[in-house]
C-alpha cells in the first residue's frame, strides 16, 4: 500500500517548489518519534489534485501530490503540522496525528489572482490580466470520438462558432470568433502550437474536404486558449482580426513516472434525415410521378410509357439511404507518460485513431506521437524542446452535388433505379433509366474509384529561458513545421465523371516548410518605497518564412479490364504536368508594457510593428496596438462589507489588429506563359491576373468592456463582454475598365462592424456532501452591419441583400405567400407590405428579409454530476435565430424536375383539391423552379452533443494493491438528439455560414466503451 502512494524522497522533496508556495522550512529534522503519513487531496468538487505542494512544517520534506491528489511521507515527527499549498487555494495545516489524513481544499478568492494566464508572449496572472481569453482545460479535451479537437469546442466557449457541415472523419471545421472577420478574406483564427503559427485548414488542393490539424491528438492537448479581445489578439498583429487559438501540448511534471493507457471502441450510425427530408420509396414516387405527369398535361398512355419506362411496374426498387449507409466503427488508444525531477521533466505519448463514417468510402486513420522535455541547465538557464508526429490517411467520397456523391445520390436517385443486377453484381450500366445515365452508381463508385490523402507532419520547437538576472530574462524560440500531402485520385473507366476518357488519375505531392524564430527580452522593474507595485516590459523580434512546393500529374485511359491498374503510370494519355512554389513571410519588431499595482489595478500595453511579403513595398509594414485596463473591486476594504459577491473585476480594452489571411500573391500582377499564347515555336506570355501594388491590410479596431463576479466563494462565476469590432479597408472586387484587360481590381474599400454581448455562467449548482453538479453555459449575441461599401455596388449579392446598414447575411429575395386553394397555384407576396398576392412570380417583387445566414443566440449548456466514483456529463450546443437556404431543392420538390426523387414532406402536403389549405402546391410537371422564401428553412436547433457516465474504481482495495491510480470505465454516445423548429425541414441545420445546404456527408452518432488506466 505504501507503495501505491508513496513519492520518491529523491525526486520529490522540493524546496524550491515549497519557496515558491511560500512555505517555511528548516534544514534540521525535529528529534522526536516518527510515522508515515498519507493520504489524498481533494478540491470542493471531490476531484482529486494533483500538483499541491504538502510539507512537514518545521523540517525539509515535502513532496507534491500524483495525478490522483495522493502524497506520502514515511518518517513525520510526532506532534508535526502538515502544510497543504496550492495557487488558487487557501493554505491549510492539519496536525499529523494519524497514518492517513486526507484533506480538501477551497478555493482562495485572493489567491485566485495568482492563477496563471498565457497569451503567448507573455506569463500574466488573473489580477494583472486585462484581457477576455476563454480557457478549454484538457479534461474537457481528451477521449472524445472526434478526429478534429474543433468539434470539441463546439459550444464551450462564448463567441466561438465551429459548425460541423460534414460527417467526414478529418473534414476542414470553420472556426469564427466573434462573427465574421472579412468579406472576401479568411474568417478564421489564427492557430498557435506550443508557441508555433502553424498552416492550418484545408491545404490540399483534391482531396474534398480535409484539415491540416486533423493530426493533432486531443489527448496531448493540456489546454486551449480561445483570444478574443485587442488586448490578447493584438500581440499577434497582422494576423489576430478573426481572433487567436492557442493551443498547449502537455508537459512532463516533476515526481515519480506516471503512466496511462486509455481504449475506447464503438461504433456509429446514420443520423436519420428528418421527416420532412426522407426520400419516397417506390410506391410513393410511382404515385407522385403520375400525379405530375398527369397534371402537367400528359396523356393517360403517355404517362404509362413513361412508367414502364421507369421500371415502375417492375416490382423492384431500392431503398438508397440504406445502399449507402452503414453501421461505422470508432477506435483509439492511446499510451503516455510522464515525470521527472526538479531539474529534469519529461512527457511522451503514442497515439492511434481509426474512425469508419456511416457513409460508404469515407474513414480516416491517424498515427501520433509526442515528445516534450524540460531540462533546468543550471540555476539559471532552462531548455524545453518538443515533437508532435502524426500520419493521417483518409479516404473521402465526392460532396456537394456532384454526380459520385452518395449523400447526393442518396437523395436523388429515383427507387427504381436498381442498384443490383439480377446475378447481384452491382449495376454498372449507363443507358436505361433503370440505370444510372446521369447521376452514377455510389456503390459502383464507391468500390471502383479512389481519393485518398496521405498527410505527415511533424512539429518541433526548441526554446531556451536565460535569467540573465533576477529581473531580466531572455528567451529564445525556435520552431519548425513540415507538412507532406500525398493525394491520389482514380476515376474508373466504366462509370463516372471520366468514363468518357476511359478513366482518370490524379496525382498531387504538396509540401510546406514552414519556420519561426523569436527573440524576447522581458524586465521587470519594483518602483521602490511602494509593496507590490511593479512594471513588466518587454521587446521581442520574430520571423517567418513558409515555403509550399506543388508537383502534380494527370493521366486518362485505363485498361476496363484490369480494375486493379488505377497507378498513374497505367494511364495511355498524359493530359498535362504541373508544379508550383508559394511562399509567405513575416517580420516582426514588438514590445510590452504591463503595470501592476498592488494586484487592484492592472494596465496592459502592446505594439507590434508587422511586415509581410503579401504586400508591395509602399505597404509592406503596419502598425497594430493595444491598451488594457482592470479593477479588482475584491481588493478594496470597501468590497468585504458586503457579502453577496466574492469576486469583483472590471476590466476594458482597445487596440488594432490586421487581417493578412489572403492569398500570397494578390497584390502581384501576373503572366502565365505557354505554347498557346507562343509565337515561331516560342512560348509567349499573357497577363492573367491584374494584381495591385496599393493593396494594404485590412484592419480591426477593437473595443471590450468586461466584468467577472463571483459569487459564494466563487462557488459561482460569472462573466459578460461587450465587445464592438469595426474592421475598415475590406478588400473587395472593383468592377474597372475592360481596357485593363480585366474586368474587376482588388481595392481596400468597405468598412463593417461586429458588435454584441457574452454571458458565461459556470459553477457547483449542488454541492451536497458526495453529490456534486458543476455546469457551463454560455451564451453568445452577435450583430453584423456593412458600413461602408463601392459606390454604385449592386444590392442584390446573390440570395443576400448587400447595402449599408444590413449584416452582410442578410436575405433578399421574393416571399412565397402559400398556395391558392382553389387551383393549387403557388402565391407571392407582390411587395414587402403583404397587401396583395399573385400567381405570377414576374410580378412579385424582391424583398429585403428579416431573416439572416447568421444566428443571433450561440452557445452550450455543459453539466457533469458526481457522486463518489459515479460521473455524468451531458453537453449541449444551440445556435437560434437563423435561415437555411437549400439551391438543391429545385431537384427535390418540383415536379418538373420528375427524373429525381422527391422530400416526404412534398408527398404528405401537396395539393390535390379544391378548397384545401396547404403550404406545398400542386406537383406538376410545369411547376416553378423559381427561387423564393419557399427554399428557406428556419434553421433553429439544440443539438443533444454527449452523454458520458462512468465510474472510477480506484479506491477498491484490490485496485490499489495492484499499484493502479486510475481505473475509470465509461461509456458515451454523441449527436444523440436534435430539437428543431421548423417542421419543413429537409435536411441537418447545422450548415456554413452562408446558410447553404452543400449537399455534404451527413453526421453521424457514436456510441463507444472507454477505459483509462493509470499506474
Amino acid at each position: 500500500m505504501a507503495a501505491v502512494c508513496s513519492v520518491m524522497a529523491g525526486a520529490l522533496a522540493l524546496p524550491t517548489a515549497i519557496a515558491r508556495a511560500g512555505v517555511m522550512y528548516s534544514g534540521s529534522p525535529l528529534s522526536y518519534t516518527v510515522m508515515s503519513v498519507s493520504g489524498i487531496v481533494k478540491d470542493a468538487a471531490g476531484n482529486p489534485m494533483p500538483g499541491v505542494v504538502v510539507a512537514v512544517a518545521g523540517t525539509t520534506q515535502a513532496v507534491i501530490t500524483d495525478e490522483q491528489g495522493r502524497y506520502h511521507f514515511n518518517q513525520v515527527p510526532d506532534g508535526a503540522k502538515l502544510v497543504f499549498k496550492m495557487i488558487g487555494y487557501e493554505t491549510l495545516e492539519r496536525p499529523a496525528d494519524k497514518n492517513v489524513i486526507n484533506v480538501t481544499l477551497k478555493q482562495d478568492v485572493k489567491t485566485l489572482n495568482e492563477v496563471v494566464v498565457k497569451d503567448g508572449y507573455r506569463v500574466t496572472t488573473v489580477a494583472a490580466s486585462t484581457s477576455s481569453i476563454s480557457t478549454v482545460g484538457g479534461r474537457v479535451l481528451e477521449n472524445k470520438p472526434y478526429a478534429n479537437f474543433a468539434q470539441t469546442l463546439q459550444g464551450q466557449v462564448a463567441g466561438l462558432t465551429a459548425p460541423l457541415t460534414s460527417g467526414q472523419p478529418g473534414a476542414n471545421v470553420d472556426i469564427r470568433i466573434r462573427g465574421l472577420g472579412s468579406l472576401s478574406l479568411s474568417s478564421s483564427p489564427l492557430i498557435v502550437i506550443d508557441g508555433m503559427i502553424v498552416n492550418s485548414g484545408q491545404l490540399g488542393y483534391n482531396t474534398t474536404t480535409a484539415n491540416a490539424l486533423s493530426g493533432l491528438n486531443q489527448n496531448d492537448i493540456e489546454s486551449i486558449d480561445v483570444l478574443k479581445d485587442a488586448a490578447a489578439t493584438a500581440l499577434y498583429g497582422s494576423r489576430g482580426s478573426a481572433g487567436v487559438i492557442i493551443i498547449t501540448t502537455k508537459r512532463g511534471k516533476a515526481g515519480r513516472t506516471q503512466v496511462r493507457v486509455d481504449a475506447e471502441t464503438g461504433v456509429s450510425s446514420q443520423l436519420p434525415p428528418p421527416d420532412a427530408g426522407k426520400p419516397l420509396n417506390g410506391a410513393q414516387y410511382a404515385e407522385l410521378l403520375r400525379e405530375g405527369l398527369l397534371n402537367g398535361g400528359s396523356t393517360p398512355a403517355q404517362v404509362d410509357a413513361i412508367a414502364e419506362s421507369y421500371g415502375i411496374n417492375s416490382g423492384k426498387s431500392n431503398d438508397w439511404y440504406d445502399l449507402i449507409t452503414r453501421t461505422g466503427t470508432q477506435q483509439q488508444y492511446n499510451v503516455s507518460f510522464n515525470g521527472g525531477t526538479d531539474k529534469t521533466k519529461i512527457f511522451g505519448s503514442a497515439g492511434y485513431f481509426n474512425q469508419e463514417a456511416t457513409t460508404i468510402g469515407a474513414d480516416l486513420k491517424r498515427f501520433s506521437g509526442l515528445f516534450n522535455f524540460d531540462h533546468q541547465l543550471n540555476k539559471r538557464m532552462v531548455l524545453s524542446a518538443g515533437i508532435n508526429v502524426s500520419n493521417v490517411g483518409q479516404n473521402t467520397p465526392a460532396s456537394t452535388q456532384y454526380s459520385s456523391n452518395p449523400t447526393w445520390a442518396a437523395r436523388a436517385l429515383r427507387p427504381f433505379q436498381l442498384a443490383y443486377n439480377d446475378d447481384g453484381t452491382i449495376n454498372n450500366k449507363t443507358k436505361g433509366d433503370t440505370n444510372f445515365p446521369g447521376i452514377y452508381n455510389p456503390l459502383w463508385i464507391a468500390a471502383n474509384d479512389k481519393k485518398y490523402l496521405s498527410e505527415t507532419r511533424v512539429l518541433g520547437n526548441v526554446k531556451l529561458k536565460w535569467n540573465i538576472w533576477d529581473k531580466l530574462n531572455y528567451t529564445s524560440y525556435f520552431s519548425a513545421d513540415y507538412n507532406t500531402l500525398e493525394e491520389t485520385s482514380f476515376f474508373n473507366a466504366i462509370m463516372g465523371e471520366y468514363a468518357g476518357l476511359n478513366g482518370r488519375s490524379k496525382n498531387y505531392y504538396v509540401r510546406y516548410f514552414n519556420w519561426l524564430s523569436r527573440n524576447q527580452l522581458d524586465y521587470r522593474y519594483d518602483i521602490a518605497g511602494v509593496d507590490n507595485f511593479y512594471v513588466n516590459a518587454a521587446v521581442g523580434y520574430e520571423a517567418q518564412r513558409s515555403k509550399e512546393y506543388l508537383l502534380a500529374a494527370d493521366g486518362g485511359g485505363f485498361p476496363a479490364a484490369h480494375e486493379s491498374l488505377t497507378a498513374l503510370t497505367n494511364a495511355a494519355n498524359p493530359l498535362g504536368t504541373y508544379g508550383q512554389y508559394s511562399n509567405y513571410s513575416f517580420v516582426t519588431v514588438y514590445g510590452l508594457a504591463d503595470v501592476n499595482y498592488r494586484n487592484k489595478f492592472a494596465i496592459n500595453t502592446s505594439v507590434r510593428r508587422d511586415g509581410s511579403s503579401r504586400f508591395a513595398s509602399n505597404n509592406k509594414y503596419a502598425n497594430f496596438f493595444s491598451v488594457g485596463g482592470t479593477w479588482n473591486v475584491h481588493e478594496e476594504a470597501f468590497f468585504r462589507k458586503q457579502h453577496i459577491m466574492s469576486f469583483l473585476k472590471l476590466r476594458s480594452s482597445y487596440g488594432t489588429t490586421g487581417n493578412a489571411n489572403l492569398s500570397n500573391y494578390a497584390w502581384v500582377p501576373q503572366a502565365s506563359y505557354g505554347a498557346a499564347y507562343g509565337y515561331a515555336g516560342l512560348n509567349g506570355q499573357q497577363y492573367n491576373a491584374i494584381g495591385n501594388i496599393d493593396l494594404r491590410w485590412e484592419t480591426a479596431k477593437k473595443f471590450d468592456a468586461g466584468i467577472d463576479i463571483g459569487f459564494a466563494e466563487d462557488r459561482f462565476m460569472l462573466t459578460v463582454d461587450y465587445y464592438r469590432n469595426n474592421i475598415d479597408g475590406l478588400i473587395r472586387s472593383i468592377p474597372t475598365s475592360y481596357t485593363t484587360g480585366f474586368s474587376a481590381v482588388s481595392q481596400n474599400i468597405g468598412a463593417m462592424v461586429n458588435k454584441g454581448w457574452e454571458f458565461t455562467v459556470k459553477g457547483d449548482v449542488v454541492r451536497y456532501k458526495d453529490f456534486n453538479w458543476y455546469t457551463n453555459f454560455n451564451l453568445a449575441m452577435n450583430r453584423n452591419a456593412i458600413t461602408k461599401l463601392p459606390d454604385n455596388t449592386p444590392v442584390q449579392n446573390g440570395q443576400f441583400y448587400l447595402k449599408e446598414g444590413y449584416s452582410f447575411n442578410t436575405y433578399y429575395m421574393k416571399e412565397y405567400a402559400g398556395v391558392d386553394p382553389e387551383n393549387g397555384d403557388p402565391l407571392y407576396y407582390v411587395d414587402g407590405t403583404h397587401a396583395s398576392k399573385t400567381n405570377k412570380y414576374a410580378d412579385a417583387q424582391f424583398v429585403v428579409l428579416d431573416r439572416q445566414s447568421l444566428p443571433k443566440y450561440t452557445g452550450g449548456f455543459n453539466n457533469t454530476f458526481s457522486y463518489k466514483g459515479i460521473s455524468l456529463s451531458v453537453d449541449f450546443t444551440y445556435n437560434l435565430g437563423y435561415w437555411v437556404y437549400s439551391a438543391s431543392d429545385v431537384y427535390f420538390t418540383n415536379g418538373s424536375n420528375y427524373i429525381y426523387n422527391k422530400y416526404k414532406y412534398i408527398y404528405d402536403n401537396r395539393w390535390t383539391t379544391p378548397g384545401q389549405q396547404t403550404y406545398v402546391p400542386k406537383y406538376t410537371t410545369k411547376s416553378d423552379n423559381s427561387v423564393s422564401t419557399y427554399r428557406l428553412y428556419k434553421g433553429d436547433h439544440i443539438r443533444l452533443k454527449n452523454i458520458t457516465v462512468g465510474y472510477d474504481f480506484k479506491n477498491i482495495g484490490l485496485v490499489r494493491q495492484l499499484g493502479i491510480n486510475k481505473l475509470y470505465l465509461y461509456g458515451r454516445a454523441t449527436n444523440l438528439h436534435t430539437w428543431t423548429y421548423d417542421n419543413r425541414l429537409p435536411f441537418d441545420p447545422e450548415v456554413n455560414y452562408s446558410g447553404y445546404d452543400n449537399q455534404g456527408m451527413l453526421q453521424f452518432r457514436t456510441y463507444t466503451v472507454g477505459l483509462n488506466v493509470g499506474f
